[in-house]
């Protein structure tokens, strides 16, 4: 939950350059030593995670969008999974969350260790140099992982470094030192400095990659031990659960995202697909668990997530992640109403709350609370994630309301006994539409608030709608509603599951 924060007072901060420093950033020296083994392995493994342990298989996927070349709409490919975590005491609760642990590819790890000339198969050992310099917590697991003969190059560039990311400017500091060539050495210092912060921004937009920049400055060969300290861990992606475990088997969950898949405006030819989105897709359609979408062959789909180069059987390493507040109430309250807002695959968590629900009160006496579930996306024909699943629940009562907004079209073809409420629109401007209903379940009702999705937009603008209905039904100024809104807040009831 995001609480309100108070702004320090502003100071006049006088940045001095010390005698004799330049513009671009210092270079720290190297902290650590890599020492390269023979492998006694003649095929070491590579299937397995450096990271984790846990592995889990797909039991199902599916795509949850319908792609159509001829609408005007852009619609994201949405998938939803299904794992078998292959452990069956492992428990969660709705509104928690599986961080997954996408390797690099192998094409990507291939290239870098080509183009650093190193041997893939040999063994490494980390060490400190400088003993006041506890290594960090991924390169530990590479000793970690000596005595299993798995703590091979390819692995250690395959599962904890990220190579793919934007370099920082301390590693494009260490290409300029480590490059023969003058003007290589020029460019990439410039880079690595204030006056070259307009070119490091358009760097960022272009996604130019470590591999990138050593295919281009072809000059530079920087140590590998130091390179291995600078590049930034490879972290992990955390997506909602959507089921319950009342739902499900023992040691089964699902979960749903959003497949990262874009073409940049700068450079129209180079598309961009995410790390960890385009590797679970990949691996479920290699699993043969997911089949490719139809009507989707303009988008060329299998030729570019064939260059991930990802064998059929693969696992998923993962780790299930407690959240730190996003449940449902306690049982003795759910006698106060729940309202959920989560357009899009924020909607992810609000079905497994639903589900863990309707589970609760058949087995016991627990009433089921009053529940709303403002729902947005672009098209109620093509991207209406879970609708049956929710129309369901409509019909059971487990969801009191739904109401729909889509952002794109309007479609009024589907409404059951005026519980759906499809429009055209965003969730936050359905809301000023039930003003008075909204603010009689949170003000005299104490109702829960529930809000998950994107932070910048959609949060912002449920926090502003909350202050309107509060203005408008109190005939208060926004400082009073605001106040009022604050409080919620602090009695934690305006719960947040946001990501930017």
């Amino acid at each position: 939950m995001t609480e309100p924060t108070v702004a320090a007072p502003k100071k006049k901060i006088v940045l001095k350059r010390a005698a004799g420093s330049s513009s671009s950033n210092e270079l720290p020296s190297c902290k650590i030593k890599v020492e390269f083994i023979d492998n006694s392995c003649s095929k070491p493994e590579t299937s397995s995670s450096l990271c984790v342990d846990q592995l889990a298989t797909i039991e199902s996927a599916k795509y949850m969008t319908i792609i159509d070349q001829e609408s005007t709409i852009d619609i994201k490919r949405v998938i939803e999974m299904t794992l078998d975590l292959g452990n069956t005491e492992l428990s969660y609760q709705p509104g928690d969350y599986i961080s997954v642990f996408a390797p690099n590819t192998h094409n990507h790890v291939i290239s870098l260790i080509k183009r650093l000339s190193l041997d893939e198969n040999k063994l490494i050992k980390i060490e400190s140099i400088d003993k006041s310099f506890e290594l960090p917590n991924h390169l530990k697991k590479v000793n970690e992982n000596f005595n299993n003969n798995k703590s091979t190059v390819y692995n250690v560039l395959k599962d904890l470094v990220d190579i793919t990311g934007i370099p920082s400017k301390k590693l494009l500091k260490l290409l300029s030192e480590h490059s023969s060539d003058s003007n290589d050495k020029l460019e990439l210092n410039k880079l690595s400095s204030i006056e070259g912060k307009e070119e490091y921004a358009q760097m960022i937009n272009n996604r130019v990659t470590l591999l990138c920049l050593l295919e281009k400055f072809k000059s530079s060969n920087p140590p590998f031990s130091h390179l291995l300290e600078l590049i930034n861990p490879l972290a992990p992606r955390d997506y909602s659960i959507s089921s319950s475990p009342l739902s499900m088997e023992k040691g089964r969950l699902s979960f749903v995202f959003s497949v990262v898949d874009f073409k940049l405006s700068s450079t129209p030819s180079q598309r961009i697909l995410g790390h960890c989105t385009s590797w679970l897709e990949k691996v479920g359609i290699q699993n043969n668990k997911l089949s490719t979408p139809s009507n989707q062959s303009s988008l060329n789909l299998e030729e570019s997530l064939s260059n991930l180069n990802i064998e059929s059987n693969i696992q998923i390493p993962f780790l299930l992640k407690p959240s730190p507040h996003f449940h449902l109430p306690p049982t003795d309250q759910l006698n106060r109403p729940i309202i959920m807002i989560g357009p899009g695959t924020g909607v992810a968590p609000f079905i497994g709350f639903l589900q863990h629900l309707s589970k609760t009160s058949t087995t016991t006496t627990t009433t089921t609370p009053t529940t709303w579930l403002f729902f947005g996306c672009r098209s109620e024909k093509r991207d209406f994630l879970y609708k049956d699943t929710l129309e369901s629940m409509l019909k059971d009562n487990t969801l009191t309301k739904l109401i729909t907004a889509f952002s794109r079209e309007l479609d009024i073809e589907n409404s059951i006994n005026n519980t759906i409420e499809p429009t055209c629109g965003y969730v936050q401007e359905k809301m000023i539409q039930h003003s008075k209903q909204l603010f009689d379940m949170v003000v005299n009702q104490n109702a829960f608030i529930y809000i998950c999705g994107d932070a910048k937009g959609m949060a912002v603008g449920v926090r502003n709608s909350f202050i309107d209905i509060v203005k408008q039904e109190l005939n208060c100024d926004e400082k009073q509603a605001t106040d009022i809104f604050t409080n919620w807040i602090k009695e934690k009831r305006y719960i947040l599951d946001v990501w930017s």
